[in-house]
């Protein structure tokens, strides 16, 4: 493909992929405050878009045009220009398709212990009052169970076009994917982190990541983007979420703009909500035996504080 200079220079070449509930938001806005990358929308969702979807009419960016409109704002300045579509890291296809686009670009992979990650996903997925896009049930070792019929096809929210953001099991089996990251990119070019390092001391998970990057090292604001909650599933919220979710034109329409759309979204009823204890833990922790080995590999590969430790 041929690309003119402007565009050449808005060429993502640093990817933050990784299992999702694993700080990735925090370090992309962590990343962002640093004079030499550039942060455009966090997950445009191009290389991954068969992963994260179910059909290619939902794909949000269709052409590599559209994509790198995404970077337009990027400069010479920029010595990076990220893009952190995680899901990236669950496709050979996705990891060869950047490679191919952007030959000299680095990658930085979060993980998180997978029980806790599984659990937290769980929770992710009870924060969407869209049926299709929420949970079966707000108990973790139910969805668990359904896993093997969800394999097959089944167990999924009705309409769901999302199927893979409720596999677990595939979201968190860390076996899977490691080794081709690490056999297409080889060690130099790629960064393993620790989200557990990342939450006891992030000034040191930051000064390794600029170390890799061979940029200077700033002091960044780490914070928690993504709330503890659920949304309770009621007629209410499913009425109120509509609302505010309605097109542009017919809240214009009905007045419902502005400080009313904030009001509704307000009326929202939520939980709070933690990863908690559950019956399951002990079966689900043997299941994703090879990813706790995978993580103590890495912990000594990349010197991790934690050592991957569990």
């Amino acid at each position: 493909m041929q690309l003119n200079d402007d565009v050449e220079t808005n060429i993502p070449n640093l990817f933050l992929i990784g299992a999702p509930k694993s700080g990735t938001t925090a370090i992309s806005n962590a990343l962002s405050q640093h004079p030499s990358i550039f942060v455009g929308e966090k997950e445009p969702r191009y290389f991954d878009a068969h992963v994260f979807y179910d059909f290619e009419e939902d794909y949000p960016i269709k052409d590599i045009e559209s994509y790198l409109k995404v970077y337009s704002g990027a400069d010479r300045s920029h010595d990076y220009i990220l893009d952190a579509s995680v899901f990236n890291m669950y496709s050979e296809k996705s990891i060869k398709d950047i490679l191919h686009f952007s030959p000299n670009a680095k990658f930085i992979v979060v993980l998180r212990d997978p029980l806790q990650a599984a659990k937290s996903m769980h929770l992710q997925r009870l924060k969407y009052v869209d049926l299709k896009m929420r949970e079966i049930s707000e108990d973790f070792c139910t969805c668990w169970q359904t896993l093997q019929a969800r394999k097959e096809g089944n167990g999924y929210p009705d309409g769901c076009r999302n199927k893979f953001l409720f596999r677990y099991d595939l979201l968190y089996s860390y076996d899977l994917y490691v080794d081709f990251i690490l056999d297409f990119l080889g060690r130099d070019r790629v960064l393993f982190l620790n989200y557990d390092d990342l939450k006891v001391n992030y000034k040191y998970i930051y000064s390794k990541i600029f170390e890799f990057l061979d940029v200077g090292y700033v002091d960044v604001v780490n914070k928690s983007l993504n709330k503890s909650e659920i949304v309770k599933s009621s007629f209410v919220n499913r009425f109120l979420t509509g609302g505010a979710d309605l097109s542009r034109p017919f809240r214009n329409l009905i007045g419902l703009k502005g400080k009313n759309v904030q009001y509704l979204k307000n009326l929202i009823q939520v939980d709070k909500a933690s990863v908690k204890c559950e019956s399951c833990d002990s079966e689900v922790k043997k299941y994703f035996g090879g990813s706790y080995e995978v993580m103590e590999n890495l912990g000594h590969l990349y010197d991790w504080p934690s050592k991957g430790s569990i």
